[in-house]
């Protein structure tokens, strides 16, 4: 009798064990953030706890609130925690943090977006920018931007220098959680470029954009990521969540880690049909 295993079990074995190692391993990362604090205010009055990643976010207003409850979306890794939630229309305010300064090559930004009370007008909900620079309109480095629209409302994008572009083919619809990523890649004055991306596939490759930029290349550097509360006169409730930032599109869109007890039946799968595979030798 040949006890060893059949050459095909054991490449699926070692193929299991380095999946499973994939799906265990933590993704490099610029930022991550699954607002894991108390409800209530958030900005400079409140700390990180001891053993996220991240500093504390800077700023403050009293319209962007950590809000109880977490926004999930389907396959995608849930940091868990609870959410934010700014309100446009009383008061504006920002809310920002840093991250490693990135200066070249692309860099990916994306985010759970629910509203649940649509925006009034088109205005930017969320930016990245260099240094300490808060959301700031015009002069944002790349920023995502909301707009009413029939039975809902759109999602767009901008970058310095450049007016706001929608992607006007898809109308979001209220307390529905989307997937949204944005791209900057850095290139020569004329090269650079800035991406919308909306529901893509978690774990899956680069989709073609919802929306494109040609940037004006006067972005050189990036490094904070920010959340903007409109002032008096434009309306709109956001819940926000999950925020990730990396340098690669995987880290940004990672698929969601199987449960210890899945990967536990697949193995005594695997050891039943090894067992059976000899057995069956056995007998001949």
């Amino acid at each position: 009798m040949n006890s060893s295993i059949h050459p095909r079990l054991g490449k699926l074995f070692v193929m299991t064990a380095v999946c499973a190692a994939f799906q265990h391993a933590d993704a490099t990362l610029l930022f991550e953030d699954g607002f894991n604090y108390s409800t209530g205010t958030f900005g400079a009055s409140d700390v990180s706890p001891s053993g996220l990643s991240g500093n504390p976010w800077a700023g403050g207003n009293s319209h962007i609130t950590v809000a109880s409850g977490d926004l999930t979306y389907p396959s995608l890794l849930d940091l868990g925690g609870n959410s934010i939630q700014d309100v446009w229309g009383s008061g504006a305010g920002t809310v920002y943090n840093t991250y490693t300064d990135q200066n070249s090559g692309s860099i990916y930004y994306s985010f759970l977006l629910d509203a649940t009370v649509a925006p009034s007008a088109s205005q930017y909900l969320t930016a990245l920018n260099p240094g300490v620079n808060t959301p700031n309109g015009s002069s944002d480095a790349l920023q995502v931007d909301v707009a009413p629209v029939t039975g809902g409302y759109e999602v767009g994008l901008r970058t310095a220098g450049k007016s706001i572009t929608l992607d006007t083919s898809t109308v979001l619809s209220l307390n529905t959680t989307y997937l949204v990523v944005a791209e900057y890649t850095f290139g020569a004055a004329g090269s650079s470029s800035a991406s919308l991306y909306l529901d893509p596939t978690p774990g899956g490759s680069l989709p073609s954009a919802a929306v494109t930029l040609a940037a004006s290349g006067t972005v050189t550097d990036i490094d904070d990521v920010g959340f903007k509360a409109q002032t008096t006169g434009t309306t709109g409730t956001f819940l926000i969540d999950n925020v990730l930032i990396g340098t690669d599109w995987g880290d940004v869109t990672p698929l969601a880690t199987p449960e210890p007890g899945s990967i536990t039946f697949l193995l005594a799968g695997m050891a039943t049909l090894s067992l059976t595979t000899r057995l069956r030798r056995f007998r001949k």
